[in-house]
């Protein structure tokens, strides 16, 4: 069988993005989404660049990978999605099949005080590269954003979503107001560790400044805890919220990775398909 499909692993903005780009572009293949809910998302693909809805393990990825003939895979999955990330690169691997990662700016890094250490507890204090009033944390993992948390005092705006939300079993939950997609799966979690009513704030983002801030002032919350989800994961609204409710932002890092940005993505695709569609 001739490898010459493309597959794209998205679920993000750049994920549609890409799926948008290639498909104008006439390349073949399909995009894959864990929920019809993202299907759903991708209006500018379908015809060229079929899509598939549901999550994949490595092996069922491989039996894809050799059913639908793909000879390239794109990463554009969510960057703290290191399992899936994981599994993506070991198929492609077994497979023998190229594979170039697509990488989503960060945003807690570009705006952080000039000489400061990103450590775990280290406060940001104002500078030139801050905002008035702004606090912030970094943490290289959410174990260590959550134990923190529980050492903490005052309510807590969490909108690190609901498949690690298990993760602030320790953290007192009248305290925290979670904000999750609105997904019934999302919502089970929710419900299975004891999360009802106004805890639950089940909303597709990203969110502008002002509601992040109507959040805060609404259920008093004196931290936000986010992902660096860069700018297309509202990373800036919401540092710019916490800093005028002076919240503290409580920032779990992003894993550290190599890639591409989707024009170079864009480039190295039409070199794969205009050079006889080998390695890379």
């Amino acid at each position: 069988m001739r490898a010459d499909g493309l597959a794209v692993f998205g679920g993000t903005t750049e994920g549609r993005v890409l799926a948008e780009r290639l498909e104008r572009e006439g390349f073949q293949g399909i995009v894959f989404v864990a929920t019809e809910y993202g299907a759903g998302l991708l209006a500018g693909a379908g015809r060229n660049m079929r899509i598939r809805a549901g999550r994949l393990d490595r092996g069922e990825m491989e039996a894809v990978f050799s059913e639908e003939g793909i000879g390239l895979v794109i990463d554009a999955a969510h960057p703290y999605a290191v399992r899936l990330r994981a599994n993506i690169r070991n198929a492609c691997a077994a497979r023998g099949i190229p594979l170039l990662r697509c990488l989503r700016e960060a945003g807690a890094e570009e705006n952080a005080p000039e000489g400061e250490e990103h450590l775990t507890g280290e406060t940001f204090p104002a500078g030139k590269k801050t905002l008035a009033g702004e606090r912030r944390i970094l943490f290289p993992g959410m174990k260590e954003a959550a134990q923190w948390l529980a050492g903490t005092e005052g309510n807590i705006l969490l909108t690190t979503g609901s498949r690690d939300l298990a993760m602030f079993s320790g953290v007192d939950r009248e305290r925290l107001y979670v904000r999750v997609l609105p997904l019934e799966d999302s919502l089970k979690i929710c419900r299975s560790l004891g999360y009802e009513g106004r805890h639950v704030i089940a909303m597709q983002g990203p969110f502008s400044e002002e509601l992040n801030y109507a959040l805060l002032k609404e259920f008093s919350c004196g931290i936000l805890v986010t992902k660096d989800g860069g700018a297309q994961g509202g990373f800036e609204e919401k540092r710019r919220a916490a800093a005028r409710a002076g919240a503290v932002l409580a920032v779990v890092e992003r894993p550290k990775e190599t890639g591409f940005s989707v024009d170079e993505i864009m480039e190295r695709a039409r070199e794969w398909r205009n050079h006889g569609k080998g390695q890379l």
